[in-house]
This record gives structure tokens, C-alpha cells and sequence, in this order.
């Protein structure tokens, strides 16, 4: 079972030794050239083009995971900007937004109420704490760790629409609940 296809085709006599001897010269004298049958040339495509798609696919996962560690880098940056910008908070008036569909309390100073309700100050959610953040911590938390964001004045509810239906009677910022 172990011999060649072209002795079992030789004793099977589907072909005669001179035409055996033949194709074993041609062979050779392919082979001495560089020359490589057709079978051959698509073998060798076939495998180049996969080491090329391989090297593509590695690329694509390289530059995903790139991406993804420059995210995280940036995720955690922000988590630290929070906390490092904090304003301390522990007044005696009680300033209620909405984050998550939930009414959530936060104690602040009649100082700090001014400055939520102008746009002076933002609350951070990080390490399962609020936090009040300077304004000019919002735009990079925006765009690094939007999640991060618990209330900002511009995303202050719907009053802003019932301004519009009521111009005489508006809702005024400091609102106590």
C-alpha cells in the first residue's frame, strides 16, 4: 500500500515503463528550471494569500486592541480627573436631580446651588459616590467618560420645554423640591 501511484498505475498496466521514466524526466527538468505545475503555482497562491489575510486580521486585532487600551487609558484619567477636581460638598440645603431615571439628593451649600443651576458646577457619579465637578471638567469628561456625567444644567429636564409653553410663568433654576 506504501508504493507510489505510478507503480500501482505500472502494475495495474494502465501504463507502460517508458511513459513512467517520461514523467519522472519531465519532473526533474521542471524542477531544475524553477518551473512548478500549475497544481503547484495554486498551492503556493492559495498559501500566500492566506499568510496575507492572516497578517490583515492580525493588524485589524491590533489596532482594536489599541484602541481599547487608549479608551481605557482614558476612562481611568477621567475617573481620576473627578476626583482630583472635586469640590468639597456638605451643605445644609438638599439639591434633588435625576440620573437613571431616579430622583438622587446630594447635600450642597446655597453657594453651590447658584452655581448647579448656572452651569458652574456638574455632578460626577465615580466610585459609587456624586460628585460636584467644575464646569470645565464636563467637556473632557464628555468626550472621554460620557457615563461618568450624573447632571449638568444644560440636561436639567423637561421645565426647559414647558418654558416654551408658558413665557409668562417660568420655572425658576433654584426650584426646592
Amino acid at each position: 500500500m506504501s508504493e507510489s501511484l505510478q507503480d500501482q498505475l505500472l502494475k495495474a498496466g494502465l501504463v507502460d515503463e517508458q511513459s513512467v521514466k517520461k514523467t519522472r524526466s519531465k519532473k526533474r527538468k521542471q524542477r531544475r528550471r524553477g518551473e512548478t505545475d500549475s497544481e503547484q503555482a495554486s498551492a503556493s497562491q492559495a498559501a500566500i494569500q492566506r499568510e496575507v489575510d492572516r497578517k490583515a486580521r492580525a493588524r485589524t486585532l491590533n489596532r482594536r486592541q489599541q484602541e481599547e487600551r487608549q479608551r481605557e487609558a482614558a476612562e481611568k484619567a477621567a475617573r481620576q480627573m473627578v476626583i482630583d477636581q472635586e469640590v468639597p460638598h456638605d451643605g445644609d440645603e438638599r439639591f434633588q436631580f435625576e440620573h437613571n431615571g431616579r430622583i438622587r439628593p446630594v447635600n450642597v451649600s446655597a453657594a453651590q446651588r447658584r452655581q448647579l443651576a448656572a452651569g458652574e458646577l456638574a455632578i460626577a457619579r465615580t466610585r459609587g459616590r456624586y460628585r460636584l465637578v467644575p464646569a470645565a471638567v464636563v467637556a473632557t469628561l464628555r468626550r472621554d467618560a460620557p457615563f461618568l456625567l450624573a447632571w449638568t444644567a444644560d440636561q436639567a429636564g423637561p421645565h426647559e420645554q414647558s418654558e416654551a409653553a408658558y413665557p409668562d410663568h417660568p420655572v425658576p433654576d433654584d426650584l426646592i423640591w
